[in-house]
Formats: C-alpha cells, structure tokens, sequence
C-alpha cells in the first residue's frame, strides 16, 4: 500500500508536549538487554519487546520482522508484551500492516485509531486508541519494526516515546545481526564438526579394505623380497593417512572441549609398548636408536591407557620426524613415589632426541592447534599441527604439565611430562602377563560387514593369522550364525542397512547362552557418543577402522582379564 498521509499524524505528536525522561529506567532496561544478547534470539526479540512496554508505560508492545521477500513480504509477531501477548506469532500482509508504512517513509510513525485503517488489528475486545512504529534496520536491510499500542483514551505518546523507541530500534539492528553471526557461527560450527565426523567415517571405510588387504598380500609374498619391500611401504603410508585422519577427529574434540579420559589401573610398561608398536615403522625407517630407561621393573599407574598411550607415541614419533638418519631418541621413566595424591606418587617421563631442534621464537606456540614448526622440512615429514595440542590437553586431563625445551636449531629437543598418575603396585600387577609377551592362540572368530572388500581382506588376514574365521555380510545372517558357530569373538560392523550391528549385539546379549562371546563394534566414527552407544548395546569394546592388527591381538590375547575397558 502506499503511504497515505491521512493514517499517520506526526504533526500532533509535535504539537504535544513531551514528558521528562528517566534516563535510570532506560539504562537499566539497555543493561538488561545487553545482558540478553547472550540467550537465544527468540528470547532476545521478547526482552526487547518488554523493554519498549515498560520503558513507554504502553499498553502493548512488540516487534514485527520482515519475512518472505518481493510482493510475497510479510510481518511475522516475533515478540509481543502486555495486552496482545497472546498475538505472538501472528502474520500481517505487507500491505495490511501499519509497519510497511513506517518502512517506506523510513522514519517513526503516529497512527490513531489504527484499527479504523487496519483490519488486521481488529481483536475482539481489544480497543487500540493510538500507536507508535519505528523501523527496524541494519545498514540498507529492513528487518522490521519495533511498535508500542495504547489501548485507553488518556495514554498519548509523545517525542519521548519516539526518541526512546528510536534507540531501542538501533539496538535491535545491531544486537540482532550480532546475534545472528553468532548464530550462524555456531550452526557453521555444528556443520563442521558433523562434516569432519563424516570424513573420517567415509575415509576410514575405504582405508579398512585396503589396510587389509596390504596385510594379508605382505603374508602371501612373504618370499619375495621386493614385493615385502613394496607392501611395507604402503603399510607405513597407510598408518600415516589414519594418524592424519584420528588427528583431524581430536581437533573437532580438542576445539569443542570434548576430549574425554578414563582412568583405569594400568602399567605405564604397557602404556609404553603400546606406543612404540604404534610408530616403530618411523623408527624403522630412520635406523634411529631408541634407548628406553626407568622401565626395567613394572610401573603402575592409574591413567587412560589408550590415551596416555597416544601422547607418548605423539611425542616420539615428533622425535623421530625430526632426528635425521642414525640419530639417538632417548625416553627416561623417574618414579618420584614421595609425589604424594593424588593418587600414590609422580612418574616424569623425558624424550630427548639429538635432532634438529625448535627454533626459540617458535617454542611458545608449539602447542598451540594446528602450530607448525618452521624447521625447513617439516612439511615433507607431513603432519597437520594438532598432535601436541591435543597431546596437552591430555595431559592436563590427567593433571600433569608437558614442556619442551631446545636451545635452538640444531641442537636437539627435550619433552618432559610430569604426571600424577603412580599408584602403589598390587598382587594383580605382578601377576598379569605383559601384553608384550602375551600372545593369541587361534580364535573362532566372526567377521560380519556388509562391505564385500572389507569382508574378504580383512576375513583373509585374519585367516592367514591363524585363526579360524567364519564371514557374514548382514545383521541377519550374524545372528544366526553367532548361534550355530559359537564364536569365541565377534567383529561387526556398526552401520550395515536394516538389521545394523547394534541390532545384532542386543539380539546376542539377550540370550544369556552366548554370554561367553566377545562382542567387538568395528565402525569408522570414533566419536565418545560412538563408543557410549555400542558400549551400551553390549558390545564389550569399540574398534576404529581401519582395524589395527596389533591392538586386535593384544585385545584377543587379553580379553578373559577385562581390563581393556572398550579399547578404542
């Protein structure tokens, strides 16, 4: 509709006279309102709204936003309070609206006897004697209106109301697009992370079949030399695109605040081995001599083994990056038993390596997320900047501190952790074999995943270990033969179609005969919720693909004792 003078009449709101302002009202309800620029913007439009009532002894105010765009524009009621309250949600048509003329002319409005004009503000019982619209905009965007209603005879607006209408008008402008960034910044959080859990789930699927089938061709050429050569390789290069892939997983986490541990009694002889099973092929590869002191009795500890495991094989497979051909890695275990709580003592664990070292101005940022050290080939070493961030993180979980020191380049580095984590040894302790020594004998084993390549390298693998290993490639069928076959344990894919692996671990655990079978959950997310959620369908452990041979066996070999805790 086009604006026509006769709705309007802000000649008689010049002519009327203006009441003192009361500058402690409007700074308590500004105070207010910045405060609410922290809730959700539905709130923020309500409080808004309650502020123009109160601060315009009005009968009614609210704020109407532009919604649709071109001839099909509309106002939506975001926020209404006092007598129309219950408005709240309400639609108007562009040209029905009292607020599309304020827009047009751009500036507040006087309208008396509205509903005489508009329809649309037409309520049973409701009289609206006069109202005050001032347009709501951010820059050139109109985003709607913000209006206070009397509804008796002896409430007029004046100048003040408009001037004071008018500031909480450039407020909402700015508090929303404020709000809205923020809004959007979070929703463009929530899409990343569910983006990066994506990625590595669809990464780690096609890496599974092909780690797997590199196992098992390394087995079947183990006579010829050159294709061992070649297969090694691969395999190396296969663990360095899972580090990559786990490492871009544990910055989501690590960003969000939430890395997670869980303290189990463990020994940090076995943390350790695990460790450097993990990255010996950097070892291997460099011919560095690793020198490992403090570990010639056992150490017991209470710690997150898995993932106190993951810090030291960061800090040494670090070290070995950065140590050329030949060179010494040195890890030292001191237990300082006089530590004290929590809970029996300290241990303090240095790796000190003769390599290339950090330069000082670049030492203070190391730590920090996706920090990269300017040591000439660092990049061709590859690596994304986020082990030793998330290594920190999960000392700290585990109240310790992690330095590190170099006098600078060329001269070699020093990681030094300090954790809280010694505990008194027990008969227990003594008497466990150490997964080192420990080793699988052939196990009945059911393999179930819907991937027809994952099925058969990984089945073969498997085979060519010695075990004894029956395949399904749907939830059906694993239920039926985890009956008829019996297994000792089974590995099963989490997400197959209609009958998935969650479905199959509560069908096997409610029946109380097959209580002996170990129930592995094989999935390509690694989130915590992952492994809560098939932990709690009966699952007795939670592996990532690809599934790594090495935490397989140590698992099969130990998983009468328990003590794994759902190995990730």
């Amino acid at each position: 509709m086009e604006s026509n003078p006769a709705l309007t009449d802000n000649d008689e709101l010049a002519r009327r006279p203006a009441r003192q302002p009361d500058y402690a009202a409007e700074i308590k309800a500004l105070v207010r309102l910045a405060k609410a620029q922290t809730e959700p913007k539905t709130r923020l439009w309500q409080e808004i709204a309650e502020a123009a009532l109160a601060v315009c002894e009005a009968g009614s105010a609210g704020i109407s936003v532009v919604e649709g765009s071109g001839e099909n524009r509309y106002f939506r009621w975001q926020a209404v309070a006092g007598v129309c309250a219950a408005l709240r949600g309400k639609t108007t048509a562009w040209n029905e609206c009292p607020c599309s003329v304020a827009l047009q002319k751009g500036t507040p409005q006087l309208f008396i006897r509205p509903q005489l004009h508009f329809p649309c503000l037409q309520f049973a019982n409701v009289d609206v004697t006069e109202g005050v619209v001032v347009p709501i905009t951010c820059g050139d965007v109109q985003l709607g209106a913000i209006w206070v209603m009397s509804h008796t005879a002896d409430r007029q607006f004046d100048c003040e109301d408009i001037r004071l209408l008018s500031n909480l008008a450039v407020f909402a402008g700015t508090a929303l697009t404020v709000v809205d960034t923020r809004d959007n910044g979070i929703a463009s959080d929530q899409r990343h992370n569910e983006f990066i859990a994506m990625l590595g789930h669809e990464l780690r699927n096609p890496m599974a079949p092909i780690d797997s089938a590199i196992g098992a061709a390394a087995r079947l050429c183990a006579d010829n030399a050159k294709a061992v050569e070649v297969l090694t390789v691969a395999q190396r290069q296969m663990r360095h695109l899972r580090t990559l892939v786990d490492d871009l997983l544990d910055a989501a986490r690590l960003k969000h605040g939430k890395l997670a541990i869980k303290h189990t009694d463990t020994s940090l002889n076995e943390i350790t081995f695990d460790a450097v099973t993990a990255v010996k092929h950097h070892f291997e590869s460099r011919r560095h001599t690793l020198k490992i002191n403090g570990l010639e009795a056992p150490v017991p500890v209470r710690a997150d083994h898995v993932r106190l495991s993951q810090v030291l094989g960061n800090v040494l497979s670090n070290a070995a990056k950065y140590t050329p051909v030949g060179g010494v890695i040195e890890m030292t275990v001191d237990v300082d038993a006089s530590a004290g709580p929590p809970p029996d003592g300290a241990v303090i664990i240095t790796v000190k390596d003769n390599g290339i070292g950090i330069d000082t101005t670049v030492q203070p940022h190391i730590f920090e997320l996706f920090a990269q050290s300017a040591r000439g080939h660092s990049r061709a070493e590859g690596g994304l900047g986020i082990g030793l961030a998330v290594a920190k993180r999960l000392v700290e979980l585990h109240d310790g501190t992690i330095a590190l020191q170099s006098e600078g380049a060329g001269t070699g580095t020093v990681v030094t952790l300090q954790l809280p984590i010694l505990r008194g040894p027990s008969a227990q302790d003594q008497s466990e074999p150490s997964a080192e020594s420990a080793a699988p004998d052939s196990v009945r084993l059911l393999l179930v995943d819907d991937n027809p390549d994952a099925l058969m390298s990984l089945g073969t693998l498997l085979e060519l270990e010695g075990h004894d290993v029956t395949t399904a490639n749907n939830g059906r069928d694993a239920i039926r033969l985890v009956a008829e076959v019996r297994p000792q344990v089974a590995i099963i894919d989490v997400g197959m179609p209609d009958v998935d692996g969650f479905d199959v671990a509560r069908a096997v655990r409610s029946d109380h005969t097959l209580n002996d079978i170990t129930l592995v959950a094989l999935t390509g997310y690694a989130a915590e919720s992952d492994k809560s959620r098939a932990l709690a369908a009966g699952f007795d452990y939670h592996l990532t693909k690809p599934l790594s041979l090495e935490k397989l066996q140590y698992l099969l070999a130990n998983r009468k004792g328990g003590q794994l805790g759902g190995l990730v």
